[in-house]
C-alpha cells in the first residue's frame, strides 16, 4: 500500500503509507529509509492482526485499530484507529428505497483450512432460514480463485443439489472466478449492498473485514460471529448494529431477528452515525485532522481520492496483480524524492510509465521473483505451523 497521502511542500513533510508485505523489501536498507524519511512522515498498514510488532525506528505513525495491532518498541499513541476499511466509495450509502434482497452476502473462497466449508455452512445456514420463512430473498456473491472448473463447480453443485428450482429464483448464488481479487468493481458491488436490508457474515475469523465495511457504510445490520464487531467501537458491538450468533445454529434465528427489525424497527439516524466513521470522505477528513496535528503538516499537497478502500491495501512487490503493482517498494521510494507534485497522477499510471520502459526479460524475472517468494513464504508458513503442532504435542 505505498499510497501517497500527502505530497511534500515548502514547509511540511510529505506522508506515504506501507504495508507489512511492503516492509520486507526495505527493513534492511536503512539508508533508504533515512533518505525517505527527510522529506515524508512513514506510516504502516498491517494486512492482518499483528499483537507483536516491532517498529525498529521504520515507521512515525500506524493506519490500524489498537485493539488488534500491538507495537512493541514504540509508543501505542501513533495507532492513529483507522485502516482501509474507514474509506468506503460513495457509492455505498443507506437509502429509503425499496430492498429487494432481505441479505446479502460477500466473500472469497480461501484456500487456507476451513473452506470450502465455510461456503457451503452459509448455503446451509440460507436453506435453514428459509424453512423458517418461506419468502426469504438474499444474493451471496463469492470470488472464486483457482483453475476453473474444479472448485467453482464443486460448490455450485452443493448450491444445485441444496436448493429447489422456485428456491433459486429467491436465493441466488454468484460464483466469480476471473480478475481476483476483486471481479466487480465497488460500484456494482454496492448495488446489491443498497438494494438489501441485512448483511450476512458468516466468516469464523474475520475482523477487519471489507464485506462488512461495505454494510456498516450502506446502514446494513450485520448477522455474524462475534469477532466481527471489532471493526467498530464498543458502542456499536450490539443489537441493532449487530446481531451475534454464538455458533453456527444460531445464525437463520438471529438472521430473521435482523430482518424483522429492518422491516419494523429501523431507524435510519442510529446507523448513519455509525456509517459515517466509514464513509472515505468523513474518514478523510479525521485522518487529516490526526496526522496533521501530530506532524505539524500544511494544508498543501492532499492526495485523497474515493477509491481509497482499494489504494490502500495495494502493494508495490514486483509484480503486476489486481492488488499489486509492477514496482518494488525499494523501486518506488528511491524516486518519489525526485518527483514533483504536478508530474505524479496516481500510483497506477506511474505504475505503467514504469514497465513500459522494461524489457520482456525484466519483467519475466519480476514474474519469476514474485512466484519464488511466494513459494517460499508458503514453505515457511508450513514449517512453522509443523513446528508448532511439534512442539504442544512435546508439552502434552
Amino acid at each position: 500500500m505505498s499510497c501517497i497521502i500527502k505530497f511534500p511542500s515548502q514547509n511540511s513533510k510529505g506522508v506515504i503509507s506501507i504495508t507489512n508485505n511492503e516492509l520486507k523489501y526495505i527493513k534492511s536498507k536503512l539508508d533508504l529509509i533515512k533518505d525517505i524519511k527527510k522529506k515524508w512522515i512513514l506510516l504502516y498498514h498491517p494486512n492482518y492482526y499483528d499483537y507483536k510488532f516491532k517498529n525498529k525506528k521504520i515507521f512515525d505513525g500506524y493506519l490500524a485499530w489498537s485493539e488488534t495491532f500491538k507495537v512493541l518498541d514504540d509508543d501505542e499513541s501513533k495507532i492513529l484507529n483507522l485502516s482501509c476499511h474507514n474509506f468506503i466509495p460513495k457509492f455505498f450509502e443507506s437509502s429509503n428505497e425499496r430492498k429487494i434482497y432481505d441479505f446479502v452476502g460477500l466473500s472469497k473462497l480461501q484456500t487456507s483450512k476451513g473452506n470450502p466449508k465455510n461456503v457451503l455452512e452459509f448455503l446451509n445456514i440460507v436453506k435453514k432460514t428459509m424453512k423458517l420463512k418461506k419468502n426469504l430473498t438474499g444474493v451471496f456473491i463469492i470470488s472464486v480463485p483457482g483453475p476453473r472448473p474444479f472448485k467453482t463447480n464443486y460448490i455450485r453443485s452443493y448450491y444445485n443439489n441444496l436448493f429447489s428450482e422456485e428456491e433459486k429464483k429467491s436465493f441466488e448464488f454468484i460464483t466469480l472466478d476471473y480478475d481476483m481479487p476483486f471481479s466487480l468493481s465497488v460500484k456494482t458491488l454496492s448495488l446489491f449492498y443498497n438494494k438489501s436490508k441485512v448483511h450476512l457474515n458468516t466468516h469464523p475469523k474475520e475482523r477487519h473485514g471489507r464485506a462488512q465495511a461495505y454494510a456498516l457504510c450502506s446502514g446494513l445490520p450485520i448477522v455474524g460471529f462475534n469477532n466481527l464487531t471489532y471493526l467498530v467501537k464498543k458502542e456499536f458491538r450490539k443489537e441493532p448494529f449487530y446481531f451475534v450468533s454464538d455458533n453456527i445454529e444460531d445464525f437463520p434465528k438471529q438472521l430473521l431477528k435482523a430482518i424483522d427489525y429492518y422491516d419494523l424497527k429501523y431507524q435510519r439516524l442510529d446507523h448513519d452515525h455509525l456509517a459515517k466513521n466509514f464513509r472515505s470522505a468523513d474518514s478523510f477528513s479525521e485522518l487529516k485532522k490526526k496526522i496533521t496535528l501530530k506532524y505539524g503538516l500544511d494544508n498543501e499537497n492532499w492526495n485523497f481520492t474515493d477509491d481509497w478502500d482499494i489504494k490502500l491495501a495495494k502493494h508495490h512487490i514486483g509484480y503486476k496483480t489486481k492488488n499489486s503493482y509492477h514496482q518494488r517498494i525499494d523501486e518506488f521510494l528511491s524516486k518519489i524524492n525526485y518527483i514533483e507534485r504536478k508530474h505524479f497522477i496516481s500510483e497506477d499510471l506511474d505504475d505503467a510509465n514504469f514497465i513500459s520502459n522494461k524489457s520482456f526479460i525484466n519483467k519475466a524475472l519480476r514474474h519469476f521473483n514474485y512466484f519464488l517468494n511466494m513459494k517460499l513464504l508458503n514453505l515457511k508458513v508450513k514449517i512453522v505451523n509443523f513446528l508448532r503442532k511439534v512442539k504442544k504435542i512435546t508439552y502434552r
